[in-house]
């Protein structure tokens, strides 16, 4: 799947290098990207509120739970701004809100790979309500693993076939001049079938973070 009119322009790091070739009897296996617990609405400014988007994530359902992050962080914001208490002048409690305003939570909304459309859709669906939130976008990249599993099957399959190769290209080489042969030889190379498969292999994916908070 290619990238969509969002995504297109923004600009990621390069961070994969060029992945060791597997043999056809291995394949990979991608593991679930791990992520930090789920946040209560109800933790406190120094806990981050984080919701993960994947590409089956309901668009309005992500957006709704933005904005009930951000109704409890607006709530810890004023908790203790008394706007009834006959003590402080207008200018004191304007000054409080004010206060409270410099330190209002962002909400993280985050996506990897195909997923990534998808929230910064989000982002731009808050955008687009201007007078009310902030937003914020980071591009990044996630480190990670996948599993190399072998099939026992196709290898002795692969093995047999390579073995009945090196045994007509040997037969080939007699006919041939020595010199020609040896180059031959050195050009074809296989890597060797005892070579010791890793059991994991490491990549970096695309990761975007779309930062909401109030205004």
């Amino acid at each position: 799947m290619g990238k969509g009119p969002l995504e297109r322009k923004l600009q990621f790091e390069k961070k994969n290098n060029d992945l060791v070739k597997l043999p056809k009897y291995a394949k990979v296996e991608k593991r679930p990207i791990p992520h930090a617990p789920v946040a209560s609405p109800y933790a406190g400014t120094s806990v981050p509120k984080i919701i993960y988007v994947s590409t089956n994530t309901p668009f309005m359902s992500a957006v709704k739970r933005v904005q009930k992050l951000l109704r409890h962080a607006e709530k810890r914001a004023t908790a203790n701004i008394d706007l009834e208490d006959t003590r402080k002048t207008e200018q004191q409690k304007l000054a409080e809100l004010a206060k409270a305003a410099d330190k209002r939570e962002e909400i993280f909304v985050k996506a990897t790979g195909r997923a990534i459309e998808k929230v910064l859709k989000i982002g731009k669906w808050f955008e687009e309500k201007g007078t009310e939130y902030v937003v914020r976008v980071k591009t990044g990249s996630v480190l990670v693993v996948d599993d190399v599993v072998e099939d026992e099957e196709k290898k002795e399959l692969e093995m047999q076939k390579q073995q009945r190769q090196s045994k007509d290209e040997s037969a080939e080489d007699q006919d041939q001049e020595p010199s020609k042969a040896a180059k031959k030889r050195k050009r074809q190379a296989p890597v060797s079938d005892d070579a010791e498969l890793p059991e994991t292999r490491t990549r970096w994916v695309k990761m975007v973070e779309v930062a909401v908070s109030l205004k």
